[in-house]
């Protein structure tokens, strides 16, 4: 088996917990508590006839101000950013996020996903789709269970080709 430590990144609120929750234990909760520092959780997934460890590390949200101890990227085989579709202060940096992900963790590609996709109706996201500045991999819903087993694997994926 092999192990991969893997991040969720992303401001607070954009349901980073959620995703980890539903993708490890199949649950939901519409209960909003805030992660301090790092959560750490962990899955066996099967990826091309490999067993993967996933060591999925939930880093707290952040505002502006507030910088994320490079620590937590220390060692880690992939990245996914996560942004609420809902509310465009979480998507609107897209690209200086990314970079500054890259910069602490060495990483060159970083999943990008869109949470919440049940607070908006099929055309508000369709619009909402071609404004990203840059490539959005999946848009996903924790409570929907919508698209949230294929980022994992495509998180698993970029991990697996590190």
């Amino acid at each position: 088996m092999i192990a991969k430590k893997v991040l969720l990144v992303g401001s607070f609120g954009v349901g980073k917990t959620s995703l980890v929750r539903r993708f490890v234990l199949n649950e939901f909760s519409e209960d909003y508590i805030s992660t301090i520092g790092v959560r750490v959780s962990s899955k066996v997934v099967e990826l091309d006839e490999n067993e993967i460890k996933l060591m999925i590390w939930d880093v707290a949200g952040t505002s502006k101000d507030e910088k994320v101890p490079k620590a937590y990227f220390l060692g880690a085989s992939a990245a996914m950013y996560v942004f609420d579709l809902s509310r465009e202060e979480t998507y609107i940096n897209l690209s200086e996020d990314l970079e500054a992900i890259k910069q602490l963790s060495g990483l060159e590609n970083i999943v990008v996903v869109g949470n919440k996709k049940d607070l908006l109706s099929e055309e508000a996201l369709q619009e909402l789709k071609s404004t990203f500045a840059v490539p959005v991999n999946l848009i996903t819903s924790a409570k929907e269970n919508a698209n949230v087993e294929d980022a994992f694997l495509l998180l698993s994926k970029q991990a697996l080709s590190k």
